[in-house]
């Protein structure tokens, strides 16, 4: 939703870390593929432009970006992780791991979760299916969360 904020460099990192959260439970699911391409259509990039980058080379990217694209980075990583219904131990590990390194507060990622959950819960459907509704009151929700 935010991810055009990012310039290309930025755009490869967060799409790492997004490769690297996607792994973590050991299953990919339908429909965190799905939001995976839709990441690389919003920022524009093709896989194979993807360069590989280890946890921390692409955290050394990150960390200098600003407070709010940090944000935004947690944000998706939060969507990402509740778009398939199943939140396990490992993506809370994982999350509560990039929270820690992008200094993101326990009340964000709250209210980060919160949004998500309260979105899910409003709407009862998919997050991927947003291109039905009013995406400006939900960009606009969001907006207020970062």
């Amino acid at each position: 939703m935010f991810l055009k904020e990012f310039n290309k460099g930025e755009a490869i990192a967060f799409m790492n870390l997004v490769k690297l959260f996607s792994e973590v439970d050991k299953d990919v699911a339908r429909e965190e593929k799905r939001l995976i391409k839709d990441y690389l259509k919003e920022l524009d990039l093709k896989e194979n432009e993807i360069t590989d980058l280890s946890y921390d080379e692409l955290m050394k990217i990150l960390k200098v970006m600003t407070e709010r694209q940090r944000k935004i980075v947690y944000f998706e990583l939060v969507g990402l992780a509740l778009v398939d219904g199943k939140y396990g131990d490992d993506e809370v590990d994982f999350l509560d791991k990039v929270a820690i390194d992008l200094d993101i507060n326990r009340s964000k990622k709250i209210a980060f979760a919160n949004y998500f959950y309260n979105f899910k819960e409003i709407h009862d459907f998919s997050v991927l299916e947003t291109e039905n509704l009013e995406l400006e009151s939900l960009k606009r929700e969001a907006e207020t969360l970062l």
